[in-house]
């Protein structure tokens, strides 16, 4: 038998050792590394900035020069790379901190049990999680600081989404439906691009009072409603000519959705017509990638729902065509490994 290629064996290991850079990643951020080496820590102050020993530190650094996330020089000085200055500082405008924290305590902990929703049928991964609810969002619901904590996570992975701003059909629409909005985030950069635009938030009863905070902390609270509604069970509120999902669809079945594609098409013909925005993880048409709907898909069936996956476009475009809807334009953003679709 032939030995493996130099190529094979680095792309193997590439594979087999992927999760060390999110261990690092989330454990430089735990510590609030980036901060301290923004204050000026060295090689030699860090430990006891950290408050850990020095042997730790040293491998820690170890990780973070190999990701290229700091620098360190022969006197000790260590400083951060651009994307640690601009991503990883806590306070930063565009932290991605809180994310780190959801990848790492809520998706990268589930999917550690893949193997077992596989083999048992159902999202194993929710045994991390206290409850009894069959869902990940209905066990957060009972837990306030870890739901916190996915809502500050999803919300700073939508602030850095800027492709959906891009969808210029928005400036048609009066007043737009927010369906599982969230903490409103979209809501606020969707109002704060299009000035004469309102929205009506809708979802669970926990997630409304962060959104009505976030919202009211943003002077929105004449042009923002938010409503807590079952977006399958109960009636959604009337007078939208538009309804988006954003971030919601890819964690359902193909039955659910096509039954919110239905409920969507049904609420904009009674009022006589509107647009329908989809923003979606859409994965390649071939079904091959990329890793973003790959990660999404493997975390949707191993602890969100139990079913669903980043769905190419083509289904959507299908199952919209199957109730009465047309795709009027399509934005691709396959970079991130997202779509936006708008129809008619």
């Amino acid at each position: 038998m032939d030995e493996l290629s130099w190529e094979e064996w680095q792309s193997l290991c590439d594979m087999m050792n992927g999760f060390i850079k999110t261990q690092v990643l989330s454990t430089a951020c735990d510590l609030a590394v980036f901060d301290a080496i923004e204050r000026g820590a060295t090689v030699h102050s860090l430990p006891r900035q950290l408050e850990i020993d020095e042997h730790g530190c040293r491998v820690l650094l170890l990780g973070l020069k190999q990701l290229k996330l700091v620098d360190v020089d022969e006197t000790g000085a260590i400083t951060n790379a651009p994307l640690a200055r601009r991503c990883l500082l806590r306070g930063a405008a565009q932290s991605m901190v809180p994310f780190v924290r959801l990848n790492d305590q809520i998706q990268h902990r589930a999917c550690l049990h893949f193997t077992r929703a596989l083999r048992e049928g159902r999202n194993a991964g929710l045994d991390e999680f206290p409850g009894d609810t069959p869902t990940l969002y209905g066990r957060l619901a009972k837990d306030p600081a870890l739901e916190c904590l996915f809502h500050d996570g999803m919300g700073a992975y939508t602030r850095l989404s800027p492709r959906m701003m891009a969808v210029k059909e928005f400036a048609d629409v009066s007043n737009l439906l927010d369906v599982g909005g969230g903490d409103g985030t979209n809501a606020i950069r969707l109002c704060e691009r299009y000035p004469s635009l309102k929205v009506t938030l809708i979802d669970l009863p926990s997630v409304i009072e962060k959104a009505r905070a976030n919202i009211e902390a943003r002077g929105l609270s004449d042009r923002v409603t938010c409503e807590a509604v079952d977006m399958f069970a109960q009636p959604w509120p009337a007078g939208c000519d538009g309804v988006i999902f954003s971030h919601v669809l890819e964690i359902f079945s193909p039955e659910k959705i096509r039954f919110l594609y239905r409920k969507t098409r049904a609420y904009l013909d009674d009022r006589g017509g509107g647009r329908l925005f989809v923003w979606s993880l859409m994965c390649d048409p071939d079904e091959a990638g990329g890793l973003q709907s790959v990660k999404s898909s493997l975390y949707f069936v191993t602890v969100a729902s139990g079913e669903g996956m980043a769905y190419p476009v083509k289904d959507h475009e299908t199952w919209l065509n199957e109730v009465g809807f047309s795709v009027v334009a399509t934005y691709d953003a396959r970079s991130i490994d997202h779509c936006a679709l708008v129809a008619r």
